[in-house]
């Protein structure tokens, strides 16, 4: 049984979001209708996306971001929803604001190119982020709110039906080394990524040792190593300090299918807003692209660099635990070559 979404138009960006929250994220079945007598005589799982609601359906207020084709500088309102302060506030809505803007607004890194129009040659950081300044950017959001989603549904439609998904841990690491080289590297950094998720430690006592702590805290990751170690070749690239959209224009420039790139070099959390891997949105071609980004949440320098013992099994601990909380992806990114195991 498919769920029937209306809208005033059915514009790529919408089309982009909700295929992403809902068959990606969700794993249900979605079918669009511009037409307002048809959704109002349709007996589906229904649910409107527009600024006023046609009578009373699950309605959903839309800002307007969604229905542009331009990159424009937003003005955006945040407002409280639980615990947490959220972008795109809305009223009169099932939800205080505007969840599928927001997710898209994370997800497409459009302030990335707001930033990079008004400051050409100046680096886009994670305190430049409206996640890191609502406090969201340690928590895959829009995985969270695809969630919330899912529960407002089946509370009005019990007979929708969503997929299932299960967290799994993906070890990645770049194959970039000489033929005579890659054999070595390859076996020291996945045993020292095993040994971060196992309980076999080495050097840096002082900071690593308490990585054993999370073995015995973190609901079962004692018994869990990576389900993929991933190794980067022709077609799976990492720019360490990507620059959107640069950086993915010219992968897809040089037939590139996969990236590693989403994340912040000096920050572990959830760049893009996701621990689900998603197709890049070119939003001045307002197209969906073939390049396939897995977020990745955390590298092994990053976690390591200038953190006590309790700061680093905190880390480890808040970035599992979010990513588990909806059965996503953790992938974890070795950037290190030099770290030898015992």
């Amino acid at each position: 049984m498919k769920l029937l979404i209306y809208v005033p138009l059915i514009s790529p960006r919408i089309k982009y979001i909700f295929s992403f929250i809902f068959n990606d994220i969700l794993r249900t079945e979605i079918d669009f209708t511009i037409n307002k007598e048809e959704f109002l005589q349709s007996n589906q799982p229904k649910m409107s996306y527009s600024e006023q609601p046609i009578g009373n359906e699950l309605f959903f207020k839309s800002k307007h971001l969604l229905f542009e084709h331009k990159i424009l500088a937003q003005q955006i309102r945040t407002t409280d929803f639980g615990e947490m302060k959220v972008p795109f506030s809305v009223s009169k809505s099932t939800l205080p604001f505007d969840v599928f803007t927001a997710s898209f607004y994370f997800l497409s890194r459009y302030e990335e190119y707001i930033h990079h129009e008004k400051k050409n040659s100046e680096s886009y950081t994670f305190k430049d982020s409206l996640q890191y300044q609502l406090k969201l950017l340690k928590i895959p959001i829009i995985d969270n709110w695809a969630l919330i989603l899912k529960n407002i549904l089946l509370k009005r439609f019990p007979d929708l039906t969503f997929g299932g998904k299960q967290f799994s841990f993906k070890a990645v690491f770049i194959n970039h080394l000489q033929k005579k080289q890659k054999k070595n590297f390859i076996i020291n950094t996945t045993t020292y990524i095993k040994a971060v998720i196992g309980n076999k430690l080495h050097s840096k006592k002082d900071k690593i040792a308490t990585v054993k702590q999370i073995i015995n805290h973190n609901n079962g990751f004692s018994h869990m190593l990576p389900d993929h170690d991933i190794s980067l070749n022709n077609n799976q690239h990492l720019i360490a300090q990507s620059q959107i959209p640069k950086s993915y224009i010219k992968l897809i420039k040089n037939t590139a299918t996969s990236d590693y790139s989403m994340f912040y070099p000096d920050f572990s959390g959830f760049r893009a807003g996701t621990c689900t891997s998603f197709y890049w949105y070119d939003l001045q071609l307002e197209k969906k692209t073939r390049l396939l980004l897995h977020p990745v949440v955390a590298t092994d320098l990053n976690l390591l660099k200038n953190k006590t013992p309790e700061a680093l099994l905190l880390q480890m601990n808040e970035l599992v635990s979010s990513a588990k909380l909806v059965n996503g992806d953790l992938y974890f990114l070795s950037l290190s070559n030099d770290i030898q195991p015992q």
